[in-house]
């Protein structure tokens, strides 16, 4: 459900102001928002602060660059608020020791770089036995540089040799021979262009004041002694992998702070003024949040006011809180409108059962996400999904039962088997498809009632369920007549009210007809849970498949180690396949099949200040965020 929100206005004194922050970020319970006073001012975090947490946060990608990361199933630290809020001077110093290796790693790859460039550019020339710089022209003769390519070096040479000039070549670059062209007063022109003409092209030679081979060993040497210093300036950093998590810490730490001291606001000289929301059933936690700093200070709560909407807060049971991720991933609910998770956190987990229905994959996704949650500990959003997939997993191994679904193989179903029976689980599925869009419709329903709008109910989504039904009820012999009396009567309404607000007798008519035409609409809704029948399908004969492909190998001691293989194998890829097909599927079928059919949202996050949580758990026995039952500590 959705928690009513009060919009917050603080005022107190500007000497309370670091502690109040504090303190406010510390009880989790405020979101501030910047304030409509013309005074409004946006701190800005220091410049030093930023650049050290840009810093920090640098390194520890650095450090992940060259350092494995810790171990897959490990348990999210956790410290103590006091602790969390001391100076961290050991991150800090872990900081500037990474930026000094990170800096040294910089010059060592630029040096490297900056040899190996020019080692590219000098292996052609190494038979030169002259420095570069020596190739100079003068009055009686013309000396060019270049590449001549490899198809055309004969004719260069004999035209060269037939006009009083020189050509000597060396290596062979991407461009071809390089070369270096001699042409001897009076025609160097003429001759220097006809050699152009036939394919030599002029380029200069790198230029060097010892001999290329020279050169090219002074910079291998440098580039020996500076992969050498690389090394050793990873192993170092590699040395420091241990101090990670004081490096976490840090950031963790000046996240918190930057969010705390750029919190906007307005006042005077000597108070200040905070605007924000907070949740109705957390007032007097605040007020507790409050009194920690000081009594004197000014709290107004008030109902939002018209024409400005607070964020969305819901509130559901452990279990339906977990699909709120679900819903938050279309749009979180509008304040004032219904919250759908109580509805379609249910439906996912039926359907997504369905869509996999084997109970040993089922188990197999229980053990593994369980063991997900607990040695890696996701937050937030994350954790949410990870548990909605534990959950599902749940539902999976019941209609695994239900379909008589064993790692793809059909064993004593107690309803039936969508592989022996794929024309009754298509049925099936389409009721299924039918329920979920009639709960939707009746949660409209309510809606329209609870705004006074009961015919609009009625001729909006009771008729379509009349209509609907009666189709469905025309196929079964014996409540054909009372499912074509259903149907009639649902269309009649449709007819005579769809066009109601349209204008003019004509126009009523047309709307009528226009309205009648939805009837597509929802026969394609319904047959879109025909997917839930393909996903039950592949998963059972994909599996199917691997158990024989596995039988048939394992005929000896190596055909049974080959069969072990393409069992573990093919049954993860399936199970792999299968989960993220019945995630992207179901959350299809939920919002445009389902919530099409109430859902509208338009919400915003509600996001208090609090404390970061990025890396550690911060735990605050005195002062639990979420909790109603602080002892106010009163600054005298």
């Amino acid at each position: 459900m959705l928690i009513p929100m009060k919009k917050v206005t603080l005022i107190f004194l500007k000497e309370d102001k670091r502690e109040m922050l504090e303190s406010l970020q510390r009880g989790g319970q405020l979101m501030i928002i910047a304030p409509e006073d013309e005074d409004q001012e946006n701190p800005q975090i220091a410049d030093t602060d930023r650049l050290q947490r840009e810093q920090a946060q640098s390194m520890l990608k650095l450090m992940d660059s060259v350092v494995k990361k810790n171990g897959f199933f490990v348990d999210r630290p956790k410290i103590e608020y006091k602790r969390f809020m001391e100076a961290n001077e050991r991150g800090k110093q872990i900081a500037d020791d990474m930026n000094a290796i990170s800096e040294s790693i910089t010059y060592c790859s630029t040096r490297i770089s900056t040899a190996e460039s020019q080692n590219d550019a000098l292996e052609p020339w190494l038979d030169l036995t002259i420095p570069t710089s020596e190739l100079v022209s003068g009055r009686y003769v013309k000396i060019l540089t270049g590449f001549i390519p490899e198809n055309v070096v004969q004719p260069v040479q004999s035209y060269i040799a037939e006009n009083d000039a020189e050509l000597h070549l060396f290596g062979t670059g991407p461009e071809g021979r390089a070369s270096v062209l001699m042409i001897y007063a009076p025609e160097a022109e003429e001759v220097a262009a006809q050699a152009k003409e036939l394919g030599f092209n002029e380029s200069a030679a790198p230029q060097t004041e010892l001999t290329p081979r020279e050169v090219f060993a002074a910079n291998e040497t440098v580039i020996s002694g500076a992969e050498k210093e690389l090394a050793t300036l990873h192993t170092r950093l590699e040395g420091l992998s241990g101090d990670r998590d004081d490096l976490e810490l840090l950031i963790q730490q000046l996240v918190t702070r930057e969010s705390r001291e750029t919190v906007p606001y307005s006042g005077t000289v000597e108070t200040m003024k905070i605007t924000g929301w907070i949740r109705e059933d957390r007032q007097e936690r605040l007020k507790e949040d409050i009194e920690r700093v000081t009594e004197v200070y000014d709290l107004t709560l008030v109902d939002p006011p018209e024409g400005e909407a607070p964020p969305s807060v819901t509130q559901n049971s452990k279990f339906l809180a977990q699909f709120e991720t679900i819903t938050d991933m279309f749009s979180l609910p509008k304040p004032g409108s219904i919250d759908p998770a109580p509805v379609a956190g249910p439906w996912y987990w039926i359907i997504f059962g369905m869509m996999i229905g084997d109970v040993g994959y089922g188990a197999v996704s229980v053990i593994l996400f369980w063991m997900f949650r607990k040695f890696r500990q996701p937050q937030g959003s994350f954790r949410k999904l990870i548990n909605v997939l534990y959950y599902s997993s749940y539902m999976s191994i019941f209609w695994g039962i239900m379909f008589g679904s064993y790692f793809g193989e059909t064993w004593n179903p107690i309803l039936f088997s969508p592989y022996e029976q794929p024309m009754v689980m298509l049925i099936f599925v389409m009721v299924v498809g039918v329920l979920q869009i009639f709960s939707g419709m009746s949660i409209k329903i309510a809606e329209q009632v609870r705004a006074g709008r009961t015919m609009d109910a009625i001729c909006d989504q009771v008729s379509w369920m009349v209509l609907i039904t009666g189709i469905g009820l025309m196929f079964i012999s014996s409540t054909a007549t009372i499912g074509k009396w259903m149907a009639i009567a649902g269309a009649l309404v449709i007819l005579c009210t769809a066009g109601r607000e349209k204008k003019g007798f004509f126009g009523k008519i047309i709307g009528g007809f226009l309205g009648l035409y939805n009837i597509t609409s929802y026969l394609s809704d319904i047959l879109s849970y025909s997917r839930i029948l393909a996903l039950a399908l592949a998963t059972s004969v994909v599996g199917l498949v691997m158990n024989l492909l596995a039988g048939m190998v394992a005929t000896n001691v190596f055909g049974y180690l080959a069969a072990v293989l393409i069992l573990i194998v093919g049954h993860v890829f399936n199970l792999a396949m299968s989960t993220l097909s019945a995630y992207v599927h179901d959350s299809r079928l939920e919002y445009i099949e389902f919530f099409n059919q109430f859902y509208e949202g338009g919400g915003y996050a509600f996001t208090p200040l609090s404390v970061s949580e990025q890396y550690y758990d911060v735990l605050d026995a005195d002062h639990p965020q979420g909790s109603d039952s602080v002892k106010p500590k009163k600054k005298k």
